[in-house]
């Protein structure tokens, strides 16, 4: 019987890593010349990209380190520094910059790597290695959901949190990414 914590806690961490509340004002800035139903349609063809990303990196990743000769601990320890980075990231400020937003974009950068980046990836793959198939994909549908429905929501939330509240989700969810990132090292070091 599948555990609900188990479900939980990948749903959890996939959903800090994709931090979809910090990407809110990156949203906003690359969809601002767009009208709402443009908006809905980029947003839809980022959900896609970055639902297939994780999929293909959840079944797939495992044979690419196979055929690499990677151990999943030296993979652990790799993506742990790998989201660490990008804790960095979080804690500092953005700097995304767009030459206007234009038709195209719900692909790159909202799909990947925004949605489905470095990190997110590196998560699915350790999830579904760790914790199989099912926990995999629960987290994955469930992050990928829960971030659409706050991306379609993105304006209320920026009016609601404005640009200060923004930047302290986004260092928070940088403060739980980092650890979410040592705990990757420390089980790669551990089990290896």
């Amino acid at each position: 019987m599948l555990d609900l914590i188990e479900l939980l806690k990948a749903f959890i961490i996939l959903f800090v890593v994709m931090d979809p509340a910090g990407n809110v004002p990156i949203f906003i800035a690359v969809t601002r010349s767009m009208s709402m139903e443009e908006r809905k349609k980029e947003l839809n063809n980022a959900v896609v990209v970055a639902t297939l990303l994780l999929l293909v990196f959840a079944f797939l990743g495992r044979f690419v380190l196979n055929a690499l000769n990677i151990s999943l601990e030296s993979f652990k320890v790799a993506g742990g520094i790998l989201l660490l980075l990008v804790s960095f990231e979080l804690l500092s400020e953005r700097k995304f910059v767009t030459k206007g937003a234009s038709s195209g974009i719900g692909a790159v950068p909202i799909g990947t790597p925004l949605l489905a980046g470095p990190g997110a990836i590196t998560t699915v793959m350790v999830i579904m290695q760790s914790r199989g198939t099912i926990v995999a994909l629960f987290a994955i549908f469930t992050a990928i959901i829960a971030t659409m429905l706050i991306l379609r929501q993105s304006e209320w939330l920026y009016s609601i949190m404005g640009k200060e509240g923004s930047e302290v989700l986004s260092r928070v969810m940088g403060i739980l990414v980092a650890a979410i990132a040592i705990e990757f090292i420390k089980q790669g070091i551990l089990n290896w």
